[in-house]
This record gives C-alpha cells, structure tokens and sequence, in this order.
C-alpha cells in the first residue's frame, strides 16, 4: 500500500544527525499518538546531516475522514528513507520539499509540502562534502515495495518488476490497484501561486505557459494547465482522443480513475513550456487556418 498523508499531516521533527539514519515524530489528524520514526539512510544534499521542522495542513482536516484514513497507520514507522529533500539548492530530485519512505508496516508513505513549511533546525553538511543519492538503491526501494504489493494481488513478481531496472518498475506500477495507492496532492500552493489567473493569458496562442502537468499512468490522457481560478477551474490543454483547448477542474481531477483503478498523477519533474512546444502540430494547423 502506498499512503499519502499530505491532508492529514500536522507538524514534526525529522533528524538526519546521525550519518545513515533518519529519526523523529509527526502528528497526523485522526491519530491520537505521535508518530515516531526510525530509518535507515539519509537526507538528500540539501538537507544532508541537518534535523528539519515540518509543518503541514492537518489541522483543518475533518476528523472523522483523517480518522479512517489513518487507520491502520503504524505509530512506529521503521524501515528505509527513500527519497527526503527540501527541494533546496542543489536540488538533486526535485525542488520543493518531498519526503518519502518505506516502513516495514505500511509500505511507501510519501508527503509532499510547500517550501514555507519546513525549517532547518540545525545546518546541514555542505552539499560539496556529500554524494548525491544513488539512484540505483532507490530504484531497488520502490522495486522491492512494488513486489510486496504485486504479491497481495497475485500478480507473478516476474510479470512485475526487475529489482534496480527503473523502466520495469514504471511497468510495475501499472498492475497496482486503486485500492492499493492513495492520490497524491495535485496542486501545491508553491503551484497555485505561480499559475496564472483565468484570461492572464488569453491572446497569446501558442506562446502561453504551462505550470502543471497531469496525466493518467494506465492510459493516454493528459492535461497541461496555463491558467486557474484560485478555486477550481484550469485552462489549458488536453490530450485524449485529440488535442483540444479547453476548461477542466481540479474536482474532476481528483476523482478520475483510468481503466486499471489508478488516479490522475502530477508530473513532479514539469519545467514550464509553451503550448506550441507541447503541441507544435496543433499551432501549426491553426496558423494555416489563420492564413486561409
């Protein structure tokens, strides 16, 4: 089971002083008892060797909701750090805070904050004295998670992945039930605040920005966000049967399913591009039209 706490995340204290081992406590809505963690492995560069505050959006979670969410959530989270940044300068996975696990209990548990929500408590070692994450282990982490979840579901752990092969465990995700991955957070107030208001970009055509990108992992469907209303309505491109221009919402969003149960994801390594970048055939087509 993958989890993704981010609506009921509180507040915590995650400690890498130690070299190879990541310690600490959150407080997740729903849960009466502190959650304490004990991991092996460490920080990415940025946060290397430091102990960081964390603060999170709990607080305004409806309780009876976070309560059945965090259910079977362990108290004593031990196992494997995977990948833990701040998304801070070298910024060697992505560039905002993610931090992600593997416990023994309850399998990958990953949350996702905005930079503002975490503070350094102590300094971390100078990046120059640490080496960058190996890819390989991480790839080996989410092979060995993937494995555990195929065989819940019976799926032959060869049919699902190749431990350390990265293009066999993007394979592997695909045989994960909806029942088995919990939604990830689609929009981050770091993203909110970058998108443009609804028209901002109106006029320019092909030359608009996308912020955000979104996609479902089991199918085709894609959608590129230039512009939103602050609430829940996006503008921007979308790929389905065809590419089209057009409005979709954050709601629908958040409750699409794709044919094999898997919600929609946000590609966590987007870097804004321009429409006729995305889809230059697309431009092409409307400029003859214009021309005619």
């Amino acid at each position: 089971m993958a989890w993704r706490p981010n609506e009921q995340f509180i507040e915590g204290v995650l400690d890498n002083t130690v070299p190879g081992k990541v310690t600490g406590w959150m407080n997740f809505a729903g849960m009466k008892e502190k959650v304490i963690f004990d991991l092996k492995g460490d920080f990415h560069r940025d946060i290397r060797g430091a102990k960081v505050r964390l603060r999170g959006d709990g607080e305004s979670a409806d309780a009876a909701q976070a309560a059945k969410y965090m259910e079977s959530f362990s108290t004593l989270q031990k196992g494997k750090v995977g990948d833990m940044t701040a998304g801070l300068a070298p910024a060697d996975y992505v560039a905002y805070p993610y931090f992600e696990h593997y416990g023994d209990d309850n399998g990958r548990v990953v949350i996702e904050l905005d930079t503002d929500q975490v503070e350094l408590l102590t300094r971390p070692i100078p990046a120059c004295e640490s080496d960058v994450i190996d890819r390989k282990e991480q790839a080996e982490n989410m092979a060995g998670f993937l494995c555990g979840v195929a065989s819940e579901l019976g799926v032959p752990q060869s049919r699902a992945v190749a431990v350390g092969e990265t293009v066999a465990v993007e394979q592997a995700k695909k045989v994960i039930t909806n029942d088995k991955i919990r939604g990830m957070k689609l929009l981050t107030q770091e993203i909110r605040k970058e998108l443009p208001a609804l028209y901002a970009q109106d006029g320019k055509g092909g030359k608009a920005v996308v912020y955000v990108k979104f996609f479902t992992p089991d199918s085709s469907w894609t959608f590129w966000a230039t512009e939103f209303d602050g609430e829940d309505t996006f503008f921007g491109l979308v790929e389905g049967h065809e590419k089209e221009l057009g409005y979709f919402s954050l709601s629908e969003l958040q409750k699409i399913r794709g044919p094999m149960g898997l919600p929609i994801e946000r590609d966590l390594h987007w870097k804004p591009k321009t429409l006729e970048q995305i889809a230059p055939d697309l431009f092409e087509k409307r400029k003859e039209h214009n021309e005619s």
